[in-house]
């Protein structure tokens, strides 16, 4: 391949003859002018201001209080409600279930009142706590009554 005459090409390009296998195969070679390297850059200058602003911000945003609470376990009362309910079935193991779940209904209770307001973020689980753990320890007395325990 030859380059037009009329352009001036920035690629130089230079044609090898060779003879492989089973005939002549042209390879075309394209060698790039080399590039000059750039200039170093000097470093970037930090400017610093000092003094007071121009103008001053009138409006300042109110900061977000940050309330912590206190965690009430309501998750994991939940989670024994749900334990005590299956084993309110074994004699002897029922006893314990009730205990646990009777221990359950009366740590849920002083905290009813949030699940109203719905600011505590375990408010969703209080009900259902007392709600599992009252049915866990129904079931624990009517089995101890059944099986004459």
């Amino acid at each position: 391949m030859q380059p037009d005459d009329n352009s001036q090409p920035t690629i130089q390009d230079s044609v090898v003859g060779r003879d492989m296998h089973t005939g002549n195969v042209i390879h075309n070679h394209y060698h790039l002018p080399p590039t000059p390297q750039p200039a170093q850059q000097p470093p970037p200058q930090t400017v610093i201001y000092s003094g007071l602003p121009p103008q001053s911000i009138p409006y300042q945003q109110p900061q977000q209080l940050f309330i912590p609470y206190k965690k009430i376990h309501a998750f994991d009362w939940v989670v024994y409600g749900v334990i005590s309910i299956l084993f309110a079935f074994f004699p002897g193991v029922n006893i314990c279930c009730g205990l646990v779940s009777g221990v359950g209904i009366l740590s849920m209770l002083p905290h009813l009142h949030k699940s109203k307001n719905k600011l505590h973020p375990e408010s969703g689980k209080i009900v259902p706590a007392i709600v599992l753990n009252s049915i866990a320890l129904f079931l624990s007395i009517f089995v101890m009554i059944l099986m004459g325990v």
